[in-house]
């Protein structure tokens, strides 16, 4: 990433433009694991990938998960450990397009409004057998409501239910979101088989 895309990214986080309520599709797709009813460590672990100031992990920790909360804005990092006190959330610092993702260890993987198509591979791998990957970010359509308008930054239609079509899906959605302002999304929750050797290809490269 380069220095001019980090600055902007700090200073929107230093004025607090990233703060706001859990995606109600996160949400909702964290009721339909929860719904499963499988038999879940006492203590789950779970991931938010380029997670901002944290509506999500927060989220997630107060679910029973110890969440691990990477970011690359400091700013946003340091709004999320202020907020998260007392939670079981580890906020890192870190260049998610470089950052390590271990293998087979999070119950959940949560990614939402940053996609990096080339980190796919590595997000499912590191879905532990049965757990759930959740994804939403915007989709081809978005370009009439505002950021973002690059095609190559927006999902196309049908892509993330393509990327995870071997894994069982939990709950998906695509197309215009209802609200104040309207945005094109799409979202999914895929759990990754109980048994499986993930061999899923890179679909191209999203920054946030």
């Amino acid at each position: 990433m380069n220095d001019d895309r980090r600055r902007e990214w700090e200073e929107r986080h230093r004025r607090g433009t990233h703060a706001g309520p859990p995606s109600p599709f996160i949400v909702a797709a964290l009721d339909a694991i929860a719904r499963r009813g499988q038999a879940a460590p006492a203590r789950r672990r779970a991931l938010d990938l380029a997670c901002g100031s944290g509506r999500h992990a927060c989220v997630l920790a107060s679910r029973g998960y110890r969440v691990v909360a990477v970011d690359y804005a400091y700013a946003a990092v340091a709004a999320l450990r202020a907020r998260a006190r007392g939670l079981a959330i580890d906020g890192l610092v870190a260049d998610v397009t470089t950052w390590p993702l271990p293998s087979a260890r999070f119950d959940v993987v949560v990614v939402v409004d940053f996609l990096e198509r080339a980190l796919l591979p590595a997000l499912r791998a590191a879905v532990a057998p049965g757990g759930v990957l959740v994804m939403e970010t915007f989709m081809v359509g978005q370009e009439r409501h505002g950021h973002p308008r690059n095609p190559l930054y927006l999902l196309r239609p049908g892509e993330l239910l393509a990327a995870c079509g071997d894994w069982t899906v939990l709950l998906a959605h695509e197309g215009e979101t209802p609200g104040a302002v309207p945005a094109c999304r799409a979202g999914i929750a895929a759990a990754r088989p109980a048994a499986l050797v993930d061999s899923a290809e890179p679909f191209g490269s999203y920054p946030a």
